[in-house]
C-alpha cells in the first residue's frame, strides 16, 4: 500500500485559486463601463449648463386671437 501524497491535499503557493476569474473581470469591465457612462452624462448635462438650469430662448405661450376662435373649431360657414 502507498502512502498518502499530503502535497496534493494541502493547498499551496502554487495551487490555491487566483481570486482574478472571467467574472471578477467581468465585474471590473461593467465597473469601468458604468464610470465612463457616468462621466459622458456629467459632461453632456455641463454643456447645457447644469442640473436645472435652462438656457437657450424660453417660449411663451399665448391664447388665440377671439377672432380665429371660429376658425380653430372648424365652423367654415
Amino acid at each position: 500500500m502507498s502512502q498518502p501524497n499530503f502535497e496534493a491535499s494541502a493547498p499551496s503557493v502554487l495551487t490555491k485559486k487566483s481570486p482574478w476569474n472571467v467574472y471578477t473581470v467581468m465585474l471590473i469591465v461593467s465597473l469601468l463601463a458604468l464610470l465612463i457612462a457616468c462621466l459622458c452624462l456629467w459632461m453632456e448635462i455641463r454643456e447645457y449648463g447644469g442640473f436645472g438650469a435652462i438656457k437657450g430662448p424660453q417660449a411663451s405661450v399665448t391664447a388665440p386671437a377671439r377672432g380665429n376662435m371660429a376658425a380653430l373649431s372648424g365652423n367654415w360657414a
